[in-house]
């Protein structure tokens, strides 16, 4: 069973609800709602299975002569009438309403034989009306039940509350002498009472049933286990967390507090079983490695010791497998960690590539020439690449792929291919991942289509099936993870179908595991679409292509030649700029959208895009309407997005629509165009999964086409995204950037000349930079070749450049050692930053899938180790090194138990005295620090070092040089590459010195040289191979070169990791109630400007001062003398803030922003003591002097 969940609420007039609305919705049914005089229709709601209307054996005559003869529907009608009628109150309570999970396990027929077995004991019985329906939703099958408030009489209904009988029969009576009254339904008692009936009845209806599951209904602390279950944190506690934080406020929320509680008791589940985190990890990627099940241990566990047990203890499971070892990249010099993968995922993609294969090698679902031909008549309009798809899919192989680029014209060939199909005899239906896209499908291909979720749930119940003369068609496959795709290739394998595949890997990537498209098509071959139609513009078909290809700099730069790159220095004025436009732009006759990628900036646009529209009166105010997000206000004209498929309404997710008509908590939207369009009722108390749609995110707007889109960059962009992003419009798309946002070395020249290195007067000197950033911040470049720089390019204060490292050029020291040093240019902030971005929007964020490593040695003994369920010596010795992990974890509780209870007994025998008989944990009273030092990070020391490396632009720039040597000099670089082996190299300098000297002396040890050389190689050839040998040493000097300056880098960055962890471990000790008296009355002087007075109340009491000045001592360690000091570090909301509380979870940063008034008094503190000091020492110097000259 899935989730054991068993829940009550109550329907109330004074919420909102209704009773007859209620259970029309829950009957998928159209039922007159007498009480407002309108009709509610819920018919094309899916999801029901089953339902009925249960009266008890002594109902009165009236009740049963009202069912009579009427469909459970119409009953449920007449009765939740008839209660809404009787009661007069506005907010008058009408009914309960419980909710349950059904077992998986159980048929629905079973499942139905439950329900009413426990209706029959438990609700019937006690003289209620028990109106249920039976919900079959795709993994989570639950009953609705509506049960009455008050008891049953021969009229109508009885009062709610009941006298409390006694033993003797009569009514209980108060102290007071009056009767004391329950209610009739039944209070928290009888509701557990209820729930726990409900456990019994499921469990001996599994038992029945003959399945081997029992399902627990006590908590987890009745069980034995420590854990609690998660609550879910609305927009309305996030909202109110976050403001307390930003005016360093604790906040006394329940929510909160029980959130940050059960956070930790998931960490005891994960210590108790820590292959959880395996199953975490499994379900987004295919290949892992140890830094990503790091970073999901890091989620749950905050205690250094246990978080690096739970490490090793994950990483030795014997699920684990390894398919490639740790190495280096031959593209990016960057150290790749060990990948690794479960056995169940293995399992999984290697039986989904071959069934795909073996239905590729199978005849049997072609279409005749002669068909086809008809077909392509009846499409004269249809490209010639279109037709060579349409042939492949049309062809003899029970499995075929199409790779359709973005705007190609993919609906229009399946519709041709549709077709054929149907004319050759074979029936065609259609699965996609959201319900949109099965939407669209049907109405533009006219392929009658499913969810894929929708499909897996009509097989269960042994609906629809597959059979050899239905060809299934998966759209968007390329965003099905690889456990769904394998379900359905096994589905059309055993049917006896034909599976045709259309999607694009290049566009999003599955939300879960795998790349499937990609891995199948890659083995059985594909037809592409790869012409561009969607755009009007030649110029930008091209530009698509670029996307597609991945050639995003090509692509960027056609926008930005046309001029539809904006750019503005901050990303606030870009947004300002982007909304700007968009308001002179609005046409509503024309189809636009704004595209942002994370949510958060996706409802700041479209609050902004709306109160434009405001402002101009094209929309009004509006009305508010609770939505899942929090409350909006919606009006005739606005533009909305639907954000959950709903049957009833006819709406699927990420749907667009406009509003004709508005209420509060109602509105009449719109949807379609033309003779398509169509009208929606949507009521926020059934459905309110809606928002404005001016606005959507990137992943929403998927298999959208619009006029005009403009797209908001931000730095979680990377390739799938920008390339979905810029090619949704037929006419144009506007690219807007916040140049500030996208460098570190860019900004307003302040100053600039030659000072101490860091400004301390101890160092040498060197040439500074200082740039200023869109928020004030100013940032100090320091390198000598910066004057260089600087004077070339002679930029004058107050203009904005970028600052480029250039690699870097050896220098002759006095002494006549050679050394590297830095390269700078002064650049153009804009190309500079331009040319950022294009990095950024370039990154591969492609699915992994094991199946990538298919060709390794590892991955063929992992295969192997998988498909024997591990039974072999790896196996054992992992499970002997895993249990000794959890045996030595297990000691520290047992040994303090043990302890515990000696205790005990020795104070039983008269051994100790009473004082002693405590428990050792009772016996400490730590006292917690004000803000604990951070003592775990979600990377070693190492790997923090080999992020900063990758990042290094000199070490990037001499890989270049390494990486382009290897191609100039081997035939198979990437061979050559893992046979020099430079990762052992790294580790081991005397095997790197052997090395470098074998490559210059015999080259071709390591591979076949570039080239050939002989009578019949080519004059190419020849110079080819004389290329590859003179390089040959360079490439060896490379490589020498490149290794020193990568270890002098790594023994930098490590040194400063291992400082700043030092820094960032020391603990504020808590203050005594005392000493946060005194520092109270110092910060009220302080805000009063009276230092004087401040500093006299520290003073005044030396005991509080000496430990305010520890206090303040562990500041300075941990977060500097004076970084509490700025004004912009006021409070708990600012730039320092942020910096300070950067990493930490959110408990963390709670204590810190509660902690930061009092921190930021002690330094202000400290600083006046030192101004002090300082003057009273310059004025003895001051006296000094004068004393010496009247003695001369």
């Amino acid at each position: 069973m899935a989730i054991a969940h068993f829940s009550a609420s109550i329907i109330s007039r004074g919420d909102g609800r209704s009773a007859v609305l209620s259970a029309a919705y829950r009957h998928c049914a159209k039922m007159e709602f007498e009480r407002e005089a309108r009709t509610v229709d819920y018919t094309r709601k899916i999801g029901l299975l089953h339902e009925e209307f249960m009266v008890p054996e002594d109902a009165p005559d009236w009740l049963r002569q009202m069912i009579a003869d009427r469909s459970v529907a119409e009953a449920s009608q007449d009765f939740w009438n008839k209660v809404e009628a009787f009661e007069k109150r506005s907010d008058a309570q009408l009914a309960k309403d419980i909710n349950f999970s059904l077992p998986l396990e159980l048929t629905p027929e079973q499942n139905i034989a439950f329900v009413r077995d426990f209706l029959a004991t438990e609700i019937l019985s006690r003289g209620m009306v028990a109106d249920w329906v039976y919900h079959d939703n795709p993994g989570n099958p639950h009953v609705h039940l509506m049960m009455t408030l008050r008891p049953l009489t021969e009229d109508g209904f009885g009062a709610k509350k009941v006298a409390v009988l006694g033993e003797d029969g009569q009514p209980v009576r108060t102290k007071a002498g009056k009767i004391l009254y329950e209610l009739w339904a039944g209070g928290t008692d009888d509701f557990n009472a209820v729930r726990d009936a409900w456990f019994v009845r499921l469990n001996h209806h599994l038992a029945l049933n003959g399945i081997a599951l029992r399902v627990d209904g006590r908590s987890y602390e009745k069980q034995g286990i420590a854990l609690m279950p998660t609550i879910h944190l609305g927009v309305g506690a996030k909202a109110m967390d976050r403001k307390a934080q930003a005016l360093g406020e604790r906040l006394e929320l329940e929510r909160l507090e029980i959130f940050e509680a059960r956070r930790a008791e998931n960490a005891r589940r994960i210590a108790q079983y820590p292959e959880l985190v395996l199953d975490l990890i499994s379900r987004e990627k295919s290949v892992f490695n140890e830094r990503d099940v790091a970073k999901v241990l890091h989620r749950y566990v905050d205690d250094a010791g246990l978080f690096q047990n739970l490490l090793a203890r994950v990483l030795q499971s014997p699920e684990i497998l390894r398919l490639q070892r740790e190495q280096v990249s031959l593209a990016t010099g960057r150290r790749e960690p060990a990948k690794l993968t479960t056995q169940e995922l293995i399992r999984i993609e290697a039986g989904m590539a071959s069934r795909a294969i073996w239905l590729s090698r199978r005849s049997s679902h072609g279409v005749s020439s002669t068909v086809l031909e008809r077909s392509f008549a009846r499409h004269e309009h249809l490209s010639a690449e279109q037709r060579a798809a349409i042939e492949r899919v049309a062809g003899n192989a029970r499995i075929a792929a199409i790779v359709g680029r973005a705007g190609a014209g993919k609906t229009t060939m399946m519709k041709a291919a549709r077709e054929a199909w149907e004319s050759g005899g074979y029936r065609v239906v259609g699965g996609t991942l959201a319900g949109k896209a099965a939407e669209g499908l049907e109405k533009e291909a006219g392929i009658t289509s499913r969810t894929l979720s929708s499909w897996e749930l009509r097989w269960r119940q042994d609906r629809d099936r597959l059979d050899e003369k239905t060809i299934f068609v998966l759209d968007e496959a390329g965003m099905v993870s690889s456990r769904q795709m394998a379900l359905f290739v096994e589905a059309v394998s055993k049917a006896g179908a034909k599976l045709v595949l259309v999607g694009d890997p290049d566009q999003l990537q599955p939300i879960e595991a795998g790349a499937a498209f990609r891995a199948i098509t890659e083995r059985i071959g594909y037809a592409e679409l790869g012409l561009i139609y969607r755009q009007r513009e030649i110029w930008m078909r091209q530009a698509s292509s670029d996307l597609a290809g991945g050639r995003i700099g090509a692509a960027l730069a056609a926008y930005d030649d046309a001029g539809m790159v904006r750019t503005e220095w901050s990303r606030e004025e870009a947004i300002a700029s982007l909304i700007s436009d968009w308001n002179r732009d609005y046409d509503p006759t024309r189809t636009a959208l704004i595209l942002a990628h994370r949510r958060a900036d996706v409802r700041m646009l479209n609050e902004r895009a709306r109160d434009k529209l405001v402002e101009r009166g094209i929309v009004g105010e509006g009305f508010a309407f609770r939505t899942e997000d929090g409350s909006r206000n919606f009006a005739a004209g606005d533009q909305i997005v639907f954000l959950k498929n709903e049957g009833s309404l006819g709406v699927k997710n990420g749907m667009l629509a406009r509003v004709v008509n508005a209420s509060a908590g109602r509105i009449v939207a719109a949807i379609g165009e033309g003779d398509d369009c169509r009208e929606v009722v949507v009521e926020q108390r059934f459905y309110a999964n809606v928002d404005h749609g001016y606005a959507t995110t990137v992943h929403k707007s998927q298999g959208a086409t619009v006029d005009s889109v403009k797209v908001l960059a931000s730095r979680t962009l990377d390739r799938h995204l920008t390339y979905v992003a810029l090619t949704r419009h037929r006419d144009d798309a506007q690219l807007y950037v916040g140049l500030s946002e996208y460098t570190q070395r860019g900004g307003i020249l302040v100053d600039h000349g030659v000072a101490p290195y860091e400004d301390k007067p101890d160092n040498r000197n060197s040439y500074f930079v200082t740039l200023e950033a869109s928020d004030g911040r100013q940032n100090t470049i320091w390198g000598v070749d910066l004057e260089r720089a600087m004077k070339e390019a002679a930029p004058e204060i107050g203009d904005r450049i970028g600052l480029e490292h250039k690699g870097s050029q050896p220098v002759v020291l006095p002494n006549g050692q050679t050394v590297e040093r830095y390269a700078w240019k002064v650049v153009d902030v804009r190309a500079h930053v331009l040319e950022r971005l294009v990095e950024r929007l370039s990154r591969d964020a492609s699915k992994e899938t094991t199946l990538d490593y298919a060709g390794a040695s590892a991955y063929r003994a992992a295969l192997r180790f998988a498909e024997n369920r591990g039974l072999n010596l790896i196996n054992v010795a992992r499970t002997i090194v895993r249990d000794r992990l959890n045996w030595t974890v297990g000691q520290k509780q047992r040994l303090a138990n043990l302890g515990s209870r000696l205790v005990a007994l020795a104070g039983r025998l008269g051994l100790v005295s009473g004082s002693a008989r405590r428990t050792p944990s009772s016996q400490i009273n730590e006292i917690e620090p004000m803000v604990a030092g951070i003592t775990i990070f979600p990377k070693s020391v190492e790997q923090a070092a080999e992020n900063k490396l990758a990042a290094d632009p000199t070490l990037k720039a001499q890989w270049e040089d390494v990486s382009t040597r290897f191609r100039l000099v081997y035939a198979q670089p990437e061979a050559a590459f893992s046979a020099i082996n430079v990762d052992a190299m790294l580790k081991d300098p005397a095997l790197a010195k052997a090395t470098v000297e074998k490559i210059v002396a015999d080259p071709e040890g390591f591979g076949a040289l570039k080239g050939k050389t002989g009578l019949l190689a080519s004059r190419t050839d020849k110079q080819d191979r004389e290329t590859a040998r003179l390089n040959a040493p360079a490439l060896a000097r490379n490589l020498e070169n490149y290794m020193r300056q990568r270890a002098e880098a790594e023994r930098k960055h490590e040194a400063e990791e291992r400082a700043r962890r030092l820094k960032v471990s020391v603990d504020i000790p808590a203050l005594s109630d005392h000493a946060k008296q005194v520092l109270e009355r110092v910060r009220d002087a302080i805000d009063r400007n009276d230092l004087p007075a401040a500093l006299g109340f520290a003073l005044a009491d030396r005991i509080a001062k000496a430990e305010i000045d520890t206090f303040n001592k562990a500041v300075s360690e941990r977060f500097g003398e004076r970084s509490l000091l700025s004004h912009a570090a006021k409070d708990a909301s600012g730039s320092p803030f942020e910096k300070q509380a950067f990493g930490m979870s959110p408990g963390e940063r709670q204590k810190l922003a509660t902690a930061w008034p009092m921190m930021r008094a002690g330094q202000q503190l400290a600083a006046h003591e030192r101004t002090v000091q300082a003057l009273k020492e310059t004025e003895a110097l001051r006296q000094s002097q004068r004393q010496s000259q009247v003695l001369k």
